[in-house]
């Protein structure tokens, strides 16, 4: 049972629906008819395009970066007979993914950083780990994957530096009672329901006129933070922006004025930019955040697609 990747119920793939205010469904339609398709093994209903083949030459391929993109992109180019190496920064492989699955209801999530490092193992796949690489023409290789992930935003308001940012929150960094979650993405609605789990009492600000709003996730997800949220009367401001923050509170703007919240801590998670070391070029290729900011279905199958091309 070790051996199968396990499902972290997503629903990115296998249920393409994605919904909000004003939007009954922004996944294309393209998209949502190809049902049964797997986030996480792009080879599920889709064998044609990803099939695992020998390569025609077996190269050196370097790997920047230990997360699930560089895991898996290393995975599979290994399946192909390169050789690879994984520098990773830190002593762990995982990534930012550790900070994702750490809430105690993401235990799914958790089974899959065990899935991929068991595999790593299995193959044998070399990992270099607490080595930063700041220049590619050090490394020993015929082909160059950069997988070092992204850097969260940041808001430029007053006071900003009484925040932490939401990765800091989900590797421990204690809050008081009473938090404010700057962002209504995944990221803060999961980060608010995690705290109202704890017992705390989270309040969530967002920008736009609707909770997660995003074409990569399903409905299934969504809708269900949203009704929790709204039976359990965890107040969401919507259409609001943080103006300022304040010793115990938040300053916010609303449709209707300026309203004061009460705030023993402040999570920002209003999302990230991506943070590659190098450019893409004839020999260099970027995969997870480093690529585009998205989700496991979009850093899964752009790994595959790029170890299946080099």
């Amino acid at each position: 049972m070790d051996e199968i990747k396990p499902c972290i119920c997503c629903h990115n793939a296998c249920l393409a629906m994605s919904h909000y205010k004003g939007v009954a469904n922004a996944c294309s339609m393209a998209d949502s008819i190809h049902m049964s398709r797997c986030a996480l093994n792009p080879m599920t209903m889709d064998g044609g395009k990803y099939d695992i083949k020998p390569a025609k030459k077996p190269k050196k391929v370097a790997v920047i970066g230990g997360g699930i993109g560089g895991m898996e992109v290393a995975i599979v180019a290994t399946m192909r007979g390169h050789k690879v190496t994984i520098y990773e920064k830190t002593d762990k492989l995982g990534g930012v993914f550790i900070a994702a699955a750490a809430p105690k209801f993401k235990e799914k999530d958790r089974a899959l950083i065990e899935w991929e490092r068991r595999k790593v193992a299995a193959l044998g796949i070399e990992v270099k780990f607490n080595t930063e690489v700041t220049d590619l023409k050090s490394l020993d290789a015929d082909e160059i994957v950069v997988a070092t992930g992204s850097k969260p935003k940041r808001l430029n308001i007053k006071g900003i530096e009484n925040s932490i940012e939401a990765v800091d929150y989900l590797l421990g960094k204690k809050v008081g009672e009473n938090v404010v979650v700057i962002g209504g993405g995944l990221s803060g609605c999961e980060i608010a329901y995690d705290l109202h789990l704890q017992g705390k009492k989270p309040v969530i600000v967002e920008a736009q006129n609707d909770l997660m709003i995003s074409n990569g996730l399903c409905m299934a997800n969504s809708s269900y933070l949203k009704d929790y949220f709204k039976t359990n009367k965890v107040p969401v401001y919507l259409e609001t922006f943080c103006q300022e923050i304040q010793k115990g509170k938040v300053v916010l703007k609303t449709k209707e004025g300026v309203k004061e919240v009460k705030a023993d801590s402040v999570i920002t998670a209003i999302g990230y930019n991506p943070a590659p070391i190098a450019k893409a070029g004839r020999h260099v290729h970027l995969v997870g955040d480093a690529y585009e900011v998205g989700n496991l279905r979009t850093v899964i199958w752009r790994a595959w697609e790029i170890a299946e091309k080099i």
